[in-house]
């Protein structure tokens, strides 16, 4: 039975543009990286634990396999792009006392700041 699965609009536009040079569907494009991650992820030369382990802080990058730190090194991005809790408190909190809170062209702005008509 197929399932939905809710995969953000930049992912799609990779997959979209492999999927047509590779001439697959999108369906056909997301098995392929699915089958190869499997595989990645059961090799004797990648072990996830370890990845975990170094997102976690316990151990360095550099005990980590090439495999290992490839993927470490996008778990740094997904990380990077989703923030954490403690990133979240901190900036509902800048918001709540009216502090800036990002830059829009190179300004901070605040939560009051209106967003100029294009």
């Amino acid at each position: 039975m197929a399932k939905t699965v809710k995969i953000d609009d930049e992912l799609i536009d990779i997959v979209a543009r492999e999927a047509s040079v590779m001439s697959r569907s999108l369906a056909g494009q997301v098995r392929h990286w699915l089958r190869i991650g499997m595989t990645i992820e059961r090799s004797s030369d990648f072990d996830q634990s370890h990845v975990a382990a170094a997102l976690g802080g316990r151990i360095g990058p550099d005990a980590l396999s090439c495999a290992e730190q490839e993927s470490f090194v996008e778990g740094l991005f997904e990380a990077a792009r989703e923030g954490t809790a403690e990133q979240d408190r901190f900036f509902t909190a800048r918001r709540a006392e009216g502090l800036g809170v990002g830059l829009r062209d190179g300004v901070i702005v605040a939560q009051s700041d209106e967003v100029a008509p294009g």
